[in-house]
């Protein structure tokens, strides 16, 4: 893997193949985050969200500002339910800044695995299996290109109840 650009401002692709260099990417851009955490992917990754540091980090996003958001848009979360997913309980807990939505019919079973970071910093696995991908912590013309189709799954998506609702 690449090394870490040590200024979020500079454009540098940091290229990844497996798990835990993914993970490492991941946990690069959710300490940057300043405002928005964007997932999509098929279910909530463990291998990217069901860490200590990451939840820790979204916690201390959520609790720093009112106005952050934090937004996953996913094909199910039984899985997650089932296998007791450690960011479950932050997200009951913290249902105001933090959403889960269920992709609709036409959007189903992406792929890929995309994590946006504000309107910079993004990670993106082409196939959600073998965690090989990118991610860059200042790229804002791609970013904005994810975004826009982020958004458009999003608006066709609805609110996941389960999420809401799980008890320890």
């Amino acid at each position: 893997m690449t090394e870490h650009p040590t200024n979020a401002n500079t454009n540098q692709i940091i290229a990844f193949d497996g798990k835990h260099e993914a993970a490492a990417a991941a946990l690069a851009l959710v300490e940057s985050a300043q405002r928005e955490i964007c997932f999509l992917g098929s279910q909530l990754d463990s291998t990217l969200l069901d860490n200590l540091a990451i939840i820790e980090c979204i916690k201390q996003l959520c609790i720093s500002s009112r106005r952050s958001k934090i937004r996953f848009l996913v094909d199910e979360t039984q899985s997650s339910i089932i296998s007791s997913h450690r960011l479950l309980p932050l997200i009951s807990k913290l249902t105001s800044s933090i959403s889960v939505n269920i992709l609709s019919d036409k959007h189903q079973r992406p792929k890929n695995i995309v994590l946006l970071v504000d309107d910079s910093g993004y990670l993106r696995c082409l196939n959600n299996q073998r965690y090989q991908g990118q991610a860059n912590l200042h790229d804002p013309l791609t970013v904005r290109e994810l975004k826009q189709q982020f958004e458009e799954c999003w608006n066709h998506s609805s609110a996941d109840v389960a999420t809401r609702r799980f008890l320890l």
